[in-house]
């Protein structure tokens, strides 16, 4: 992710710089993904499956 993607997406999630001073990058970038959830709540989400044996041994 490039510093203007970044930004734009900041901007895009209503967070103005006071918000960025006290935030970490890790809160950032979950602020960003809860936002972008809460503005399209019918996208479905992946499933998730847990790994298998098989899985790891193809790993």
């Amino acid at each position: 992710m490039s510093t203007e993607t970044y930004l734009v997406l900041c901007k895009e999630a209503r967070l103005d710089h006071e918000d960025l001073d006290s935030m970490t990058m890790g809160m950032v970038l979950d602020h960003i993904d809860e936002y972008f959830e809460m503005k399209n709540p019918k996208k479905k989400k992946k499933a998730v499956r847990k790994a298998s044996q098989a899985d790891f041994d193809s790993f």
